[in-house]
């Protein structure tokens, strides 16, 4: 709604963003985690985006030597301010993030998931993530192969 300031007729935009409750987000973060132990058991590729699994939210596929390996793609702003905690985040576009139990177990199977690129999560435990000023495949891509070193280029892969 325009806010009329009186000053040569300009008018300044109040914007006002409805915050979600702790449960509705708690059961997005629950569909979107059965449908990445779902995507683990189906078929791969190195690097592929699925339709949104929840509102906002995209799975990133991908495998290494036969092991899956699911990113979640976030970019709903009030889903970035759930896993971030409020006001510890930049004006983002976007959230790419992993579970750090996957992480554990693909370590132990031989993958190296180098979480220093991620941040913790403080409000989900057991999430790491990265955030996105602008968000595209190019730079999800990029990421993904900072955090798993061991993922063959397109090339290679195809």
């Amino acid at each position: 709604m325009p806010i009329d300031t009186g000053a040569e007729s300009r008018f300044l935009w109040r914007i006002t963003m409805a915050r979600q409750t702790p449960l509705q987000f708690l059961d997005r973060l629950h569909l979107v985690q059965k449908a990445v132990a779902a995507a683990r058991g189906k078929d791969r590729r190195h690097f592929d985006f699925t339709r949104e699994v929840a509102p906002g939210v995209r799975l990133i596929v991908s495998e290494l030597d036969g092991l899956p390996i699911v990113f979640t793609l976030w970019s709903r702003v009030p889903d970035l301010v759930e896993i971030c905690g409020d006001g510890a985040y930049p004006a983002a576009q976007g959230l790419l993030a992993i579970d750090r139990d996957q992480a554990r177990e693909l370590l132990a199977k031989g993958v190296l998931v180098d979480l220093s690129h991620l941040r913790r999560s403080d409000s989900v435990p057991g999430l790491s993530y990265a955030l996105f000023d602008r968000l595209s495949v190019a730079q999800v891509h990029r990421v993904l192969h900072r955090v798993v070193p061991a993922l063959a280029p397109h090339s290679a892969a195809a």
